[in-house]
């Protein structure tokens, strides 16, 4: 635009400067013409002094149009324009010769002016063709200024674009890295290293967030510590209660009463009640200790899950429960401990949470090398707040409230880790009504 500007300026300069040096020129020679056609009448000494003088401003006026003229044409023309105006001039003032020889050279030399003037018209127009020239090119080159302009413009946007997109990348994925992590401590994971990449200060940030994952790994492990030496500490009194309990009930130490029957099978059940939730404490424990299946071996998980199954029917059969199963026969490498403490925490809880004459669908597949296990129920389901922490350890739903049996919250938590020993996963999965799982486990063919 700035050379454009330039240009233009430059243009209409030198147009308007080589129109008023072409009509000066124009306007001295009528001038001069006038002047020396009067001296040729009357012959005064001051009309040639006069043509004399305009022949020199002439003179400045064909020099200062020579240096700007800038075309070769109009060179021309101003040679012979000046040759013919220099001509007059030379015979006006040769007073050699007779009366008779002069006056006839002076009418010659005075006729020159019609040429003169002719050639100076033409300079006239062709001083016009070449402003009009300049005004197209002008023109042509505002065009291809535009043109330029427009692919500058599209090349400054789209560079914009990417600059803008780049800069957008550099910031979102040091946010989405702390996201990342923030999101996977708070789940529990607290084995994912935290790695924030990008600006310093985000990096700083992100060795922070790091130091608190190894600090919460570091509570867990005496967490998890504490636990175990609580549950190891709990077992001893218990074995004692539960062994009393069971010479009160055989009658060992004497006959009792209805009344005094009725208390010790209180005592009885609610030892052994209290004996699960202790095993269930160190199942846990045990699966947060990362420790790999101690008895891996080829088994048939659909008998593995109909025995499961077949301990719950007597459940069923008294809450009037429909079942629905279908198996397929699938062999897989595990831990039967472990499998059957999954599949009977999914049965329970599907049991817990379905009412009196609701139903029970459990499903067995082969997709590829995977199992599939689905489990289904037919109760109030699960409340959409509680669904991203019902795998948690001691969590326990809304829903938990209306359960015909009460739980301690393990359940969920100790088959997620016995699934992940195996390599598979669990998940809950969305349902029209009541709560759907899956259990996927690797087939190792």
């Amino acid at each position: 635009m700035d050379s454009l500007l330039k240009q233009g300026a430059l243009a209409v300069y030198t147009s308007v400067d080589r129109t008023n040096s072409v009509r000066r020129i124009a306007d001295l020679l009528r001038d001069q013409e006038r002047k020396a056609r009067l001296y040729n009448v009357l012959g005064e000494r001051a009309l040639l002094d006069a043509v004399n003088q305009l022949h020199g401003d002439l003179s400045d006026a064909f020099a200062h149009l020579f240096l700007t003229a800038g075309n070769n044409d109009l060179e021309q023309l101003l040679l012979k324009i000046q040759a013919g105006e220099n001509y007059i001039v030379a015979v006006l003032n040769d007073l050699s010769g007779g009366p008779v020889q002069r006056k006839k050279e002076l009418s010659l030399a005075l006729d020159r002016y019609q040429d003169v003037d002719a050639l100076t018209n033409k300079l006239i127009r062709l001083s016009n063709r070449l402003i009009s020239d300049e005004v197209s090119l002008l023109r042509q080159k505002v065009s291809e200024g535009k043109k330029t302009l427009t692919w500058q413009t599209s090349g400054l946007i789209g560079f914009s674009f990417l600059f803008l997109v780049l800069f957008t990348t550099l910031i979102l994925r040091p946010i989405r890295q702390m996201d990342r992590g923030i999101e996977n401590l708070g789940n529990g994971d607290f084995t994912t290293p935290v790695r924030v990449s990008g600006p310093r200060d985000l990096e700083a940030l992100g060795e922070r967030l790091d130091w608190l994952r190894q600090r919460l790994a570091e509570l867990d492990r005496e967490k998890i510590k504490m636990i175990a030496h609580i549950s190891h500490e709990l077992k001893t009194p218990l074995s004692s209660i539960k062994e009393g309990a069971g010479l009160l009930r055989d009658e060992v130490v004497g006959p009792m009463n209805a009344s005094q029957k009725d208390v010790v099978a209180i005592l009885d059940k609610n030892s052994n009640k209290l004996q699960k939730l202790i095993e269930n404490i160190l199942d846990f424990n045990m699966s947060q200790a990362k420790k790999e299946p101690l008895q891996m071996q080829e088994l048939r998980f659909d008998e593995i899950v109909s025995t499961v199954v077949e301990d719950h029917k007597n459940s069923m059969l008294a809450r009037r429960i429909t079942l629905y199963i279908k198996l397929a026969p699938i062999q897989i490498r595990g831990d039967v401990e472990q499998l059957k403490t999954v599949v009977d925490n999914l049965v329970s809880n599907a049991v817990k949470f379905t009412p009196d004459e609701g139903a029970i669908r459990v499903l067995l597949k082969r997709e590829g090398n995977q199992a599939i296990l689905l489990v289904e129920d037919t109760g109030v389901g699960i409340d959409r707040e509680d669904r991203s922490r019902i795998f948690s350890p001691f969590f326990q739903g809304k829903e938990a409230k209306k359960a015909i049996v009460k739980g301690s919250g393990l359940g969920l938590a100790i088959a997620k880790e016995y699934v992940q020993n195996h390599g598979g996963t669990i998940r809950l999965l969305s349902s029209g009504s009541g709560a759907r799982f899956s259990v996927v486990l690797p087939i190792h063919v």
